[in-house]
């Protein structure tokens, strides 16, 4: 199965059983803590559904916020997987989408061959 069959698979995967989760990401992924250093530029979201530090010199600073989020989403997208039969990081990317359909204008985007783009 290629990647893009296997991205589709997961996706129905989650939109069939992972409403809760969904849910609870979406809350995250529209968190507080990470609207005003998304809108400043110094963080973005990832193709995997993590977030990076987008601003080298803020990486200090971010690191505690960045370090936390990304855990909370690890175990969210673990359990997904565990529940769909799919594997973690494909679930991290169907997440990613949902990430990036719900973040604000102006969220920077890094892409798996490590470009950014801004949304």
């Amino acid at each position: 199965m290629n990647n893009q069959a296997r991205l589709l698979k997961v996706l129905l995967l989650c939109a069939a059983t992972c409403g809760i989760s969904m849910d609870m990401l979406r809350a995250h992924a529209e968190d507080r803590p990470l609207d005003a250093p998304r809108a400043q530029g110094l963080l973005g979201e990832r193709y995997d559904g993590f977030v990076v530090v987008h601003d080298a010199a803020a990486a200090a600073n971010l690191a505690a916020l960045v370090a936390q989020t990304n855990d909370e989403r690890r175990k969210v997208y673990a359990a997904q997987a565990q529940a769909t039969g799919a594997q973690t990081p494909e679930v991290g990317k169907v997440y990613a989408i949902e990430i990036m359909n719900k973040a604000p204008a102006g969220t920077w985007f890094q892409a798996a061959d490590g470009s950014w783009k801004k949304k």
